[in-house]
């Protein structure tokens, strides 16, 4: 499951930093909020991923 997510999110990147030049103020805010949710996401994994516990 996480590493599904884990593809979406970067999709979500991917797509963000192709519409983030894009015509409208729409399309930018959406490319922005795209890339937010993907990097949090990954920022997310990145901490959870280090804290193993014995």
């Amino acid at each position: 499951m996480k590493t599904k997510l884990s593809i979406i999110a970067v999709l979500f990147i991917v797509a963000g930093f192709g519409m983030i030049h894009g015509g409208s103020v729409t399309m930018e805010r959406i490319a922005i909020g795209l890339m937010g949710t993907g990097i949090v996401y990954l920022l997310y994994l990145l901490i959870t991923s280090g804290k193993k516990e014995k």
